[in-house]
């Protein structure tokens, strides 16, 4: 079978391995659709992926049960969204008991035949395998368990309602998908993006003003905007201090910050945090803010996002192109020069 390996500077190749077989809980999937998430830039463009670059080749992946070990419970032919992993659950934990898997306090290493979803096949255990609906497609499915599915964890978790008019901070994949969300529901959408492309396709997103931040002054402009305010929710999607500051300055007094973009810098120790200058006297006290980190999505959510996809919910939209596996390269660099928004990976296209 294919799968994508990821060697850093800049490139992937495409190879062939013996195809896995399933045992115990695992089931074999058949890949359909896998998205390029922009967690990979890092291992794209600096170092590659350990592991002889089996990891970290994509994590949003959907498909079809091909074969079921022994006690699975997920008949063959089954069609699944596959949920994203850090590493292998507990299973026991309260994190795990509550579906918030990503958050396990014992997760364990991979093993050597877990590949990522830029596969023809990968094997997960049965519960990490969402089952969807005939009127779902592959596409749309592998979207909702990281770039729809992580914002509106978000979102959610901050109670974004049509009262609220929300800042969003960085029109990349989740950013959009956040807009979208957050349009949905009604409320109204200012958002900051550097790029043309993509402030260009912002009214897709249904974001009402879209702000170059490199061409005027971002906090003024938001403030005009709200007529002094400042803005309900801010939800932060890049990851870098200036737009982080911009939300923490740009939220109104008892209002509401989620930082969802995570970003890294490079030292010779290897990657560190990016750092964030949040002041208790300067931002929480005085304003009374709520901070939130957020993290993934949780079995119940995905389940929700289905249903909210079936009523309508314009996902499609984030999808801007197309490429086989053997095109994975091209995929790769189309998906980091910020000319598209979600990239999809077909393993079966010729």
């Amino acid at each position: 079978m294919k799968i994508v390996e990821m060697y850093g500077q800049e490139r992937v190749a495409v190879v062939d391995i013996p195809q896995p077989q399933p045992h115990d809980n695992l089931v074999l999937v058949k890949v359909i659709s896998s998205t390029i998430c922009g967690t990979e830039a890092r291992s794209f463009q600096v170092d590659g992926a350990r592991d002889g670059g089996m990891m970290n080749s994509g994590h949003e992946g959907a498909g079809i049960v091909v074969k079921a070990g022994p006690t699975a419970r997920l008949a063959e032919g089954t069609r699944v969204t596959v949920l994203p992993d850090l590493g292998v659950r507990c299973g026991n934990c309260v994190h795990c008991h509550r579906g918030e898997w990503l958050l396990c306090l014992n997760p364990t290493e991979y093993g050597l035949d877990w590949r990522g979803t830029h596969s023809q096949y990968i094997l997960r255990p049965d519960d990490y395998c969402i089952p969807i609906p005939d009127d779902l497609s592959f596409e749309l499915a592998s979207l909702l368990v990281d770039a729809v599915g992580t914002p509106y964890r978000a979102i959610r978790r901050l109670g974004v309602d049509g009262f609220d008019t929300v800042l969003v901070t960085g029109l990349g994949p989740l950013g959009a998908a956040a807009s979208i969300i957050c349009r949905a529901l009604g409320a109204r959408v200012i958002a900051t993006e550097p790029s043309e492309f993509r402030r260009s396709r912002s009214v897709e997103y249904g974001v009402d003003v879209a702000i170059d931040p490199n061409a005027e002054d971002a906090l003024a402009r938001v403030m005009q905007l709200t007529d002094g305010r400042g803005v309900d929710v801010a939800l932060d999607f890049t990851g870098y201090t200036e737009p982080q500051m911009l939300c923490l300055d740009a939220a109104r007094r008892s209002g509401s910050v989620g930082f969802i973009g995570l970003k890294y810098d490079e030292t010779a120790d290897g990657p560190v945090p990016r750092p964030t200058p949040v002041t208790v006297a300067g931002h929480l006290l005085p304003k009374e803010l709520t901070l939130i980190g957020s993290w993934s999505v949780s079995p119940q959510e995905l389940l929700e996002l289905i249903e909210l996809v079936q009523h309508g919910l314009p996902i499609e939209r984030l999808i801007t192109h197309r490429f086989s596996i053997d095109q994975a390269q091209q995929a790769y660099e189309t998906a980091f020069n910020q000319l598209g928004c979600k990239v999809i990976i077909d393993p079966w296209l010729d």
